[in-house]
């Protein structure tokens, strides 16, 4: 068995009563004064001493054998060999379940000096935790309050802990409120997230964001506390306030995960804002953060689009369409590069997104294919390709192509033009 020197040291210095006396202990000593005190009787006092020896020693496993060997006979012996036994077992992997029997009997005895007694308490109640014997450590707790007149807020976030994993997160309010109202010094954060953990697992988001809210005021600097009060501003659809605080938890440096960035994307987008959103993605697309794939490409596209920023729109579904020669998106670069008069861009991307037999609108594409090759100047191009228009199972695109091809022979006329 391996212990750490300082549990060892710790162990000792307890067992042996050579540990400070605290404030609090005076006090809790002094509401249990008609406690009467025992001592060792010699036998055991003089085999417990060999013991000590060892630790010195740092001999341990030899410790724990002779103590082991120790078989008192007498109340209080059997109560303290049992919490020092208790206590060693405690220090050693894989031994909780061990250790919480001797600890166990340690306090049934309830024999103990009151500094002995609360330390055996306190202890078998975190072996519990640790062994999650939640409801067992719940009471254990209680029990140490009852019985020391403390009110310690550490203890009251270990009995919220308990309750959590209980899923009892009724239960974890009054305790987790209690730690609050008894922290004196600075805040910690450990019971606010208790009450946030209990009121998210109950569906409560309006409870769960009263306590953010509190939390960013009181620990301003922590950065994920800001993206979860954001994300639950959506959840609960205050998608206003939840743009405005991830918008400031995004300016702070807060913002650093793929996902954070992505929802602060789309809120961008829901609130009418799509040129930051689009400006957002590719700046930390081309940081590396977010993954430069067709759906990222599309995204920025798409946003680029909204905020009418067409020739940049062009380029990224440009770029998103070529990785799996996606004929839809080259449909969408082809019909807004002719939108903007770039006819060679448009038959360029036309072409690519009729090659793609998956294409959802190929009528279509054609016929904005055909007028491509008109405005480019391409009369006989643009006819021979109208005149495919005109076979089209569209009935509509179809009768508009027979009446483009009359348009372009008479343009051509005009111009002079043979066609």
């Amino acid at each position: 068995m391996k212990y750490s020197t300082k549990f060892a040291a710790l162990l000792l210095t307890s067992a042996i009563g050579l540990s400070s006396v605290s404030t609090d202990a005076l006090a809790f000593a002094k509401d249990n004064s008609d406690r009467k005190t025992y001592t060792l009787s010699e036998r055991v006092g003089k085999k417990v001493t060999k013991v000590y020896d060892l630790y010195a020693a740092e001999q341990i496993d030899e410790a724990l054998v002779m103590a082991l060997e120790i078989k008192p006979k007498k109340p209080y012996d059997k109560a303290y060999i049992a919490k020092f036994l208790g206590s060693m077992y405690a220090g050693m992997k894989g031994k909780g379940l061990e250790a919480i029997k001797y600890i166990q009997a340690a306090v049934d005895a309830d024999i103990l000096s009151a500094n002995e007694h609360a330390s055996a308490i306190r202890t078998l109640a975190d072996l519990q935790v640790q062994e999650k014997q939640f409801e067992d450590a719940v009471k254990s707790y209680k029990l140490w309050m009852e019985f020391t007149g403390k009110q310690d807020p550490k203890v009251y976030v270990r009995i919220g802990v308990a309750y959590m994993e209980l899923k009892q997160y009724q239960n974890v309010i009054a305790p987790a409120d209690k730690a609050i109202a008894l922290q004196t010094e600075k805040p910690e954060d450990s019971p606010y997230r208790l009450k946030l953990g209990a009121y998210y697992e109950s569906k409560q988001p309006k409870k769960a964001i009263g306590v953010l809210e509190i939390m960013v005021g009181l620990f301003p600097t922590e950065a994920k506390y800001w993206a979860q009060l954001g994300q639950f501003y959506m959840l609960d659809e205050q998608y206003k306030k939840a743009l405005e605080t991830m918008h400031i938890a995004y300016i702070n440096g807060y913002l650093t995960t793929k996902s954070q960035i992505l929802v602060l994307a789309q809120l961008y987008t829901n609130n009418m804002i799509p040129y930051r959103a689009a400006a957002l993605l590719d700046k930390h697309m081309k940081a590396g953060l977010i993954e430069r794939d067709e759906r990222m490409l599309k995204l920025i596209a798409s946003s680029w689009h909204q905020a009418k920023e067409l020739k940049k729109a062009i380029k990224f579904y440009g770029e998103a369409a070529a990785i799996e020669n996606n004929g839809e998106l080259y449909y969408k670069q082809g019909t807004l590069a002719f939108e903007l008069e770039k006819h060679r861009d448009a038959i360029k991307a036309l072409k690519l997104a009729l090659s793609d037999d998956k294409l959802r609108k190929p009528d279509n594409a054609m016929f904005t294919l055909a007028q491509a090759y008109f405005y480019n100047g391409q009369y006989k191009t643009a006819i021979k390709t109208m005149r495919t228009v005109q076979k089209a199972k569209t009935k509509s695109v179809a009768k508009n192509a027979g009446v483009w091809i009359k348009y372009i022979k008479d343009t051509a006329k005009r111009r002079n033009i043979a066609i």
